[in-house]
């Protein structure tokens, strides 16, 4: 029998759980400020070297190598 485990994560549909004020303007409509969030920092990965073209002819390139599965 299958159990509820409850989700690490708001379920969709559910209202945000931050909180959101709302401020009349000069003009009179009501503007939303949301409160600053927290920055983390990212790591970016270098760009990958290219890659050489493939040496063997074109029908070659399509056929599997002989053996064993090597």
């Amino acid at each position: 029998m299958a159990r509820h485990e409850p989700l690490g994560r708001a379920a969709p549909g559910a209202p945000p759980d931050m909180k959101v004020t709302v401020k009349l303007g000069a003009d009179g409509k009501p503007h939303i400020v949301v409160p600053p969030q927290e920055t983390t920092e990212t790591v970016e990965s270098a760009e990958r070297p290219p890659t050489p073209d493939d040496p063997r002819t074109g029908p070659m390139r399509n056929i599997p190598p002989y053996g064993g599965g090597v």
